[in-house]
């Protein structure tokens, strides 16, 4: 109890902080402007790496519309290896830096760190967003296994009540292997983005609680547009791209807390022990 206690302490101090009117917000913007050619760059490599956007497709459709998911997801045709295809991916990943660039920003302010020259943050942002696009093509990746295990299941000759409870257990386990590589970015990006070294075990506090927020968040937030809110009303033909910007300043907002969080944790731990190992530059 004591323990919850002091989770929620820390959260509403974490709220409290002046800068978290404004990161949040900035945070979104940037993500707003870098997500369709990150969707676009996870485009590419899904359709070099011979896989389906169908699990992409089907999530945002289920939690938005298919309006949102014509949106975002594009069109791409498997591409040619040439010139042109590696100058579309460099642009393309310098474009959707923003979203990453934003997020160091957004973390050194946390952690009271002068920003780095611009070139260097550049670069890092490029390199994040390759993270990102990675871990994507990874989620997409466990359908296509998943689809290819279900069929080994049916094609063996089981019992059918064994079958029946190895596609339940299955099913069962997708959801939780898809958050788990979701906590794996979520804890990456925020070990990276700082401009000092963080500890990977320094930022599971955060990571976990934005995990969890962003699964319970998405799925508030899809329930709520599917069955209550009408944007249309209001917003006319604007209404899909205002659903998407809510959702993402609602992560936004949620990615901000964690990452203060850890913050927190590191002060706390650092008055507790006055051992913890902090290598800033």
């Amino acid at each position: 109890m004591s323990r919850l206690k002091d989770f929620f302490a820390n959260v509403t101090s974490v709220i409290r902080r002046p800068e978290m009117v404004v990161l949040p917000g900035q945070l979104a913007f940037f993500f707003v402007l870098s997500i369709v050619p990150i969707v676009t760059l996870i485009a590419y490599g899904a359709s070099f790496m011979h896989l389906s956007l169908n699990s992409l497709t089907e999530f945002i459709e289920k939690a938005f519309s298919s309006e949102i998911a014509d949106l975002l997801i594009p069109t791409v045709t498997e591409p040619n290896v040439n010139f042109s295809f590696f100058l579309t991916l460099f642009i393309g990943f310098c474009v959707a830096s923003n979203g990453a660039r934003s997020i160091i920003v957004t973390s050194n302010t946390i952690y009271g760190i002068s920003q780095s020259d611009f070139i260097k943050r550049r670069i890092k942002a490029v390199i994040m967003t390759f993270i990102i696009v990675l871990l994507f093509l990874f989620i997409l990746i466990i359908p296509v296994f998943g689809q290819t295990i279900l069929q080994i299941i049916e094609s063996v000759n089981l019992n059918s009540q064994v079958t029946q409870t190895m596609l339940f257990t299955f099913h069962l386990i997708k959801g939780p292997v898809t958050w788990f590589i979701i906590f794996c970015f979520i804890k990456i990006l925020y070990t990276m983005a700082p401009d000092r070294k963080v500890f990977s075990a320094n930022v599971n506090y955060g990571a976990i609680f934005t995990t969890i927020m962003w699964v319970i968040v998405t799925g508030m937030y899809s329930y709520y547009i599917n069955n209550f809110a009408n944007y249309a009303l209001f917003y006319g033909a604007l209404a899909n791209i205002v659903m998407l910007m809510l959702w993402i300043y609602f992560l936004a907002i949620i990615f901000v807390i964690g990452m203060a969080l850890n913050k927190k944790q590191e002060i706390v731990k650092l008055e507790k022990t006055g051992s913890m190992k902090l290598n800033i530059k």
